[in-house]
């Protein structure tokens, strides 16, 4: 190009301001509703989530019950649960109104898009900017299913518009965006990060400048600190957002990862967790902390290999193949009819970034920090978390403004296009679209998630047994020495009744897996009592060290009502820490009539947290063992009081002072 290439001012933009955004609206809106449409007719998985989508429906429905706050630290923020259970309560669980709604808030991210690109650069780019949005596939399937990630790209993009408003009026307007900020970091836990860093352009170096950054953080932080200081005060709770965050991370980054959520659910991830467990992190703030020293080891150890792993999440995510190993069940893995109807791809929008990053610093462009801030916060978690579509939905409040600008330069300019810097850039485009449909890093769906068996636990759900017991069996026979789908088997025959047949399926999954706590849980229900005891000792003898197969024994020792001290012993012995263990131990040591034994294990337990409703309970009930009815009563009302669900009732067995 001859001249130098600058972005469109904001003039302009006709007698019809309305026109542009509703135009925006109502093609993004059509776009997500056809989608949504066919999604919901043809994927099992929206009408019996799985993985993610099953945490959020358990959430939802005990905010329906009214348990606002969660009991116990989640794995996810609680915004999206809150917002799923409003959702339930007022037009059912289980049917469209979600996705409906989702497809509703992400047509208003691409009209908030088309805003701030408008004010970015001109009504040219924020049209292309909100086309884009409108059919951005990241997006648009996101929306089409229970996650988080939909309704946090909405709550970023109004933080893009309100941190634009709050530049033009009182320092005190910075408190509607960072109230965005805080929201977003409630639906999704790296929009914190990522809305903080937009909130930095507000600080210039004036008073009025201090003072509007500071209300906007002010306000960021107050409901996110609300929401930690809740998880703080529970049992196993940490002064954290959500749990999970430092496995996350080590899954991603560890030696060996392969830039794939590859640890699913099950021994496997069962197993890192216990890897933690064992080296004395219990709490989730211990085990956070755990995993993420082990992540810095590695990158200091071996910061050659980490890099390379970096390279290849980002050749994944241009690539698009980190969709075929997202945690979302393998919704991607369906072709839909409409897939066509969200064509705007990754790769297609680097390409177009790349050169209209390029232009927006060379215009020094009004908006410019804005932008900037987002593209820096939006491409943090390409580096540092698990390769999978949710975790790189901000990258869309970057790329889009950005290849909106370069969409409309090169329209502008299209009869230069020919000379050799502007071919360049447009190859930078065709590359990166290119690229996306190429699929150059795809990987086996095996090596990441079983999606037979996924399959058979939604159709398990909606009763199809039949249909459940065919997927099972597909996803045994694709992997035999998988314990998973042999597990699922005999759970199934075990409801339906066929004990023989669930017999058979628990003695394959201890075959393959002879320590398996979940494994021989289930082979106390359905085999004879000789046949699980001889199974359990033989996982104990081939670890002696899984606290988890001692306290399982014990505790169904405990329920069969027989002799559970020992193996409840050792377990407390290997994590005497977990209180949950002390509480069994103490149970077992009143069955077996020693309820003074049992009485120091409670009160062991009363030491570090006065108010642990179990152990109060079971110091009411040895009291009461022992004829002291006084204290059996004081501690009763104390395990009343704590929430103990059975405190009432043992009352009444005590009777009146």
């Amino acid at each position: 190009m001859a001249e130098e290439p600058r972005v469109a001012g904001s003039e302009g933009g006709g007698g019809r301001p309305w026109a542009a955004p509703t135009a925006v609206f109502c093609v993004a809106f059509a776009v997500r509703l056809a989608v949504a449409i066919e999604a919901w007719n043809r994927i099992p998985f929206l009408k019996s989530p799985v993985i993610d989508g099953a945490e959020y429906g358990i959430r939802a429905r005990q905010v329906m019950s009214g348990e606002f706050w969660p009991a116990r630290l989640e794995i996810h923020p609680p915004l999206y649960g809150w917002a799923l259970g409003a959702v339930y309560a007022l037009f059912g669980e289980g049917g469209f109104a979600p996705f409906l709604l989702q497809a509703l808030a992400g047509a208003g991210t691409a009209v908030l898009l088309w805003r701030f690109t408008r004010a970015l650069a001109g009504p040219a780019a924020g049209l292309a900017a909100g086309m884009l949005a409108a059919f951005a596939w990241p997006a648009v399937f996101q929306e089409a299913h229970l996650s988080a990630a939909g309704p946090a790209l909405f709550l970023g993009a109004a933080v893009l518009n309100l941190a634009e408003w709050a530049t033009r009026g009182r320092p005190l307007r910075a408190l509607a965006p960072g109230l965005a900020v805080g929201l977003a970091g409630l639906a999704h836990g790296l929009m914190l990060a990522f809305g903080l860093l937009l909130l930095l352009p507000l600080l210039d170096r004036n008073r009025r400048g201090c003072l509007a950054a500071a209300a906007g953080v002010a306000a960021a932080l107050i409901p996110v600190l609300a929401v930690c200081a809740h998880n703080a005060s529970l049992e196993d709770g940490a002064y954290a957002l959500q749990a999970n965050v430092g496995l996350n991370v080590w899954i991603g980054n560890r030696e060996g990862a392969s830039g794939y959520p590859d640890i699913p659910p099950g021994p496997a991830y069962d197993g890192a967790v216990d890897a933690a467990a064992r080296a004395g992190a219990l709490t989730a703030a211990e085990q956070d902390r755990w995993f993420r020293t082990r992540v810095l080891r590695r990158i200091a150890d071996s910061p050659g290999s980490w890099l390379a792993l970096c390279a290849r999440k980002a050749l994944a995510t241009w690539g698009e193949a980190e969709i075929d190993s997202t945690m979302d069940a393998g919704f991607f893995h369906e072709t839909l009819a409409t897939d066509a109807l969200a064509w705007v791809r990754w790769g297609w929008l680097a390409g177009l970034a790349l050169p209209g990053a390029v232009l927006l610093w060379r215009a020094r462009a009004p908006l410019r920090p804005y932008w900037l801030a987002a593209a820096v916060a939006a491409g943090v978690p390409l580096l540092l978390l698990v390769t999978s579509n949710r975790y790189r939905v901000p990258l869309l409040l970057a790329l889009i403004p950005a290849a909106a600008v370069a969409a409309e330069a090169a329209w502008r300019e299209r009869r230069r296009l020919a000379a050799p810097r502007a071919a360049a850039l447009v190859a930078l485009a065709l590359g990166g679209a290119a690229l996306s449909y190429a699929n150059p890093v795809a990987i086996p769906e095996s090596k990441v998630f079983k999606r037979e068996f996924l399959l058979g636990s939604a159709r398990a759900q909606q009763g199809d047994q039949s249909a459940a017991e065919r997927h099972f069996r597909a996803a045994r026979a694709a992997d035999p020495a998988d314990p998973v789908p042999v597990l699922q088997l005999a759970r199934l025959y075990f409801v339906a009744g066929r004990p023989d047949a669930a017999a058979g399926m628990v003695r394959e999954a201890l075959a393959i897996l002879p320590s398996w706590p979940d494994a021989l849980t289930l082979a106390a229900q359905v085999l004879p009592e000789a046949e699980w005891e001889a199974a359990f000792a033989r996982a104990e003898a081939a670890d002696p060290g899984d606290a988890r197969v001692w306290f399982e024994h014990g505790k169904l020792r405990l329920l069969a009502g027989r002799p559970a001290v020992d193996p409840l012993r050792r377990a407390a012995e290997l994590q005497p820490r977990r209180r949950s263990y002390r509480v069994r131990l103490g149970d077992a040591l009143a069955a077996a009539g020693r309820p003074g034994e049992a009485a120091v294990e409670f009160q062991t337990i009363l030491e570090a947290d006065p108010e642990h409703a179990e152990a109060l309970y079971g110091l009411a009930t040895v009291s009461l063992m022992t004829g002291d009815r006084r204290a059996a009563r004081a501690y009763a009302l104390r395990a009343v009081e704590a929430g103990h669900p059975a405190g009432g009732e043992l009352l009444e067995k005590i009777g009146p002072p």
